[in-house]
């Protein structure tokens, strides 16, 4: 499987370096790529895969960035309060037909609410649905067809 122009995004350059560290661990070719935020702030830390994944060293990547980037990014963002991690951006990487990942921006008040019911597993599997039916439309009343998604 080629997980082409996949890009793993950080608000810390620690943790982004850390990532960088476990991709170097599984054997993979990254790159880091630093870019200023749009909101004129802090800096942007992309690490960028360079070369073709296994499936399962890419369950490992999605883990491990999962468990990084929702939960001690989180904790580092400066402005948390006990409402929840205040951010310019966030967003979660959704696996296209043709193999590539786009990253859907989520305004972070409205990422919270979101993860305050579903988990981020969840979360990816909704929108991996909506990301299937767009590529592939389907007509007709949902109640009609025969493959619905299942939990």
């Amino acid at each position: 499987m080629v997980m082409e122009h996949a890009q793993f995004t950080f608000f810390s350059e620690s943790l982004a370096q850390r990532y960088l560290q476990f991709c170097n661990e599984l054997g993979l070719v990254v790159q880091l790529e630093i870019e200023d935020s749009p909101a004129g702030g802090d800096a942007i830390f992309n690490i960028n895969l360079q070369e073709e994944a296994t499936d399962a060293q890419l369950e490992q990547l999605e883990a491990q960035y999962d468990e990084m980037f929702f939960g001690e990014q989180a904790a580092e963002i400066d402005g948390n309060d006990p409402a929840g991690a205040l951010a310019d951006a966030c967003g979660v990487q959704v696996k296209l037909q043709s193999g590539q990942y786009t990253t859907v921006a989520i305004h972070p008040e409205i990422m919270n609410k979101i993860l305050s019911v579903l988990s981020i597993d969840e979360l990816q599997q909704f929108l991996a649905q909506v990301a299937e039916d767009i590529e592939n439309p389907k007509f007709g009343p949902i109640c009609s067809r025969p493959d619905l998604p299942t939990i």
